[in-house]
């Protein structure tokens, strides 16, 4: 689970819609072969180049690569389009992450909170009192993603050790006068955990409780080598077969997602030279953006960093 909030980020939309049928023409088998965090979009007479690429949120500083090569296709794009157009306002995303009404502690039983009050009082610096304050009006899938921030055992905690492709990618947009779009808005990807069963959210924090941060190091390590091998169907089956937690949200985080993306992104790269930019877990799949993509008769050409 805790490489899974890593690849997927803080926030995130729901929408209906069909299976790509693996047999439609032009569509690729799953998985496929091709190794690319970078693809370019042809095809369907668009007459401007567009390019679709596969970010981790957050990365470690010594682990970041951003080639020259990506660089020059990003600043020579007339619009940089990601998830959310450029880093959100924390004063919103604060409010967001806020219950309307409750607590935080109501989503659990006695026994649920007794074990998630042992163990901040083991593994972080934290009081049961201070916990109490600080996590008692949050969002539950909130406070999953702060726990093993807070864990001691943590071996890269806080932001001063991460770097953010969004944020390197936002510089140079602004840096070049390109456009900056965003596929959804902060309160809809905040909004997509209101989607899951109170089921699922407590289940999210215990999964953090059972396994803290004893196997985020190999797990990390999994995912930074899949990425950097640019084996994106690699990195949607690990996604996928993290838990049977996540194999039952799979559907709300990434494949409804990505289907509500697609006539915007066709919309964006007829009228303008397009980067594109997602979180690499929506890239593969049989749902994944460039399967739909070449559903809708697009071509899908990696291209090697």
């Amino acid at each position: 689970m805790q490489k899974t909030l890593f690849l997927l980020s803080l926030f995130l939309f729901l929408i209906q819609g069909q299976n790509v049928n693996a047999q439609d023409t032009n569509v690729r088998e799953f998985p496929m072969e091709d190794r690319a965090l970078l693809w370019k979009i042809e095809g369907n007479d668009i007459k401007k180049k567009s390019y679709l690429f596969g970010t981790i949120h957050l990365i470690d500083k010594e682990e970041f690569f951003f080639p020259k090569k990506l660089q020059k296709i990003v600043s020579k794009s007339e619009v940089l389009t990601m998830e959310i157009a450029g880093i959100p306002d924390p004063m919103e995303a604060f409010k967001l992450s806020m219950l309307d009404e409750g607590s935080f502690f109501d989503f659990f039983t006695e026994d649920q909170t007794d074990s998630i009050l042992v163990w901040v009082e083991e593994h972080t610096t934290l009081s049961s009192s201070g916990f109490k304050m600080m996590a008692g009006k949050m969002r539950p899938f909130v406070v999953a993603q702060l726990l093993p921030e807070l864990d001691k055992d943590n071996p890269n905690p806080g932001m001063e050790n991460k770097k953010s492709y969004e944020m390197e990618l936002e510089t140079i947009a602004t840096n070049k006068g390109l456009e900056i779009e965003g596929l959804e808005t902060v309160a809809e990807q905040m909004g997509i955990f209101d989607l899951l069963t109170n089921e699922q959210q407590v289940a999210m924090v215990m999964e953090i409780i059972r396994n803290g941060s004893s196997s985020s190091d190999e797990e990390l390590a999994q995912t930074m080598e899949l990425y950097f091998k640019g084996d994106i169907d690699g990195l949607y089956q690990m996604i996928v077969g993290d838990s049977e937690l996540m194999d039952s949200m799979n559907d709300v985080l990434l494949d409804n997602r990505n289907k509500r993306w697609i006539p915007m992104i066709e919309k964006m790269i007829t009228e303008k030279s397009t980067f594109i930019a997602v979180g690499a877990g929506h890239l593969g799949g049989p749902n994944g953006v460039i399967r739909l993509l070449e559903a809708q008769g697009y071509t899908l050409i990696p291209i090697e960093l």
